[in-house]
């Protein structure tokens, strides 16, 4: 197939992001960290530096307008964003919001969206500083930009891992996933498992405070956080890297909500836990002599539950290893938005 008729569905979002970062950087000058992290590093400024992000959420997309309260959709924009900045081990400063409006969307929904992200803003100390508006000929769109900072020696970044060392997330799996599918009516459950499920959809928790403990430990040596699925992401810390990784089946965490929703829909959890996405945990790599301190600063972290899921190899790819000992190699997909799985 000749290059200019391949479709962007068959390339990939990551795979169209390799063909487009080369020749990005016209100066280097404070430039540490460009495209291929969660954030973009600035500096550094005497021992500081500075962190940028950003993550646009489109309408249909992202987010289905009549099943998500508007103050829940504003408060699920920042928590994205934020989560890019713990994702490094910052603190976050300052945002810019952009917006592109429908010309019939009602004005007090468009304010309750603000009210959401408002919310958020205060409860982590975050400027909004500006922005951009626009009409939109048919779907809601909010762009958020995000300033944070960090230690310049602190910063943990996805190129770190080395093998050996062990693998960790911050919470169980699947959950948002989950939600989702609740949210757009495939699956049915109890009301006392889908309230969970649909919350951990629409209003995730962005881990600032374990990021910065995380960072600030220097026990760790390379962070992510969980957007894309645990296979994705953890693909992601892998290429950066140069190493593979290795998975242990039994120690996926899944929640009893997640148990329960599968069991009733004859869903296998662990897909759910393995490729769902959007659960916003973090994934951290720690050196295997460094993992009981590691775990004993955690355990003092009431936002959150640390679980050891694997360990990073030199033999790439990413494998499961299962309860008998048996290895398989891991489809490596995770959410992609531009090929349908």
């Amino acid at each position: 197939m000749e290059k200019n008729e391949l479709k962007i569905d068959e390339l990939g979002e990551f795979g169209f992001i390799e063909t487009i970062k080369d020749h990005c950087h016209y100066s280097l000058n404070r430039l540490i960290q460009g495209i291929g992290d969660d954030c973009a590093v600035i500096g550094p400024y005497q021992d500081r530096v500075f962190l940028l992000t950003t993550d646009m959420l489109l309408e249909d997309i992202h987010f289905i307008l009549g099943k998500i309260e508007p103050e829940h959709l504003g408060q699920k924009i920042i928590a994205v964003n934020l989560s890019d900045i713990a994702a490094m081990g910052g603190t976050p400063l300052h945002g810019v919001i952009s917006i592109a409006i429908p010309k019939s969307m009602n004005v007090a929904s468009i304010h309750a969206v603000y009210n959401g992200m408002k919310e958020m803003c205060r409860r982590y100390g975050l400027n909004i500083i500006g922005g951009d508006t626009c009409a939109s000929p048919h779907k809601l769109m909010v762009n958020v930009a995000l300033m944070g900072e960090a230690p310049e020696d602190e910063v943990l970044y996805r190129k770190g891992a080395k093998p050996g060392d062990k693998i960790y997330v911050t919470g169980t799996l699947g959950d948002s996933a989950g939600g989702l599918k609740l949210v757009t009516e495939e699956v049915s459950a109890p009301e006392s498992v889908a309230t969970i499920l649909i919350k951990a959809h629409n209003l995730p928790v962005p881990l600032i405070e374990t990021g910065r403990t995380v960072a600030r430990s220097k026990l760790a040596s390379a962070m992510i956080d969980l957007s894309d699925g645990l296979v994705s992401d953890l693909r992601h810390i892998c290429d950066a890297s140069g190493v593979g990784a290795r998975i242990f089946h039994h120690s996926i965490p899944i929640s009893d909500e997640i148990q329960s929703l599968a069991q009733m829909n004859n869903l296998d959890p662990y897909e759910l836990g393995l490729y769902g996405g959007e659960d916003y945990r973090l994934l951290i790599t720690v050196p295997s002599e460094n993992c009981g301190r590691f775990e004993s600063l955690l355990e003092k972290d009431t936002s959150c539950h640390i679980y050891e899921v694997g360990e990073i190899t030199m033999q790439k790819g990413i494998r499961m290893v299962m309860a008998d000992g048996q290895e398989e190699d891991l489809s490596l997909r995770g959410y992609d938005h531009f090929i349908e799985y």
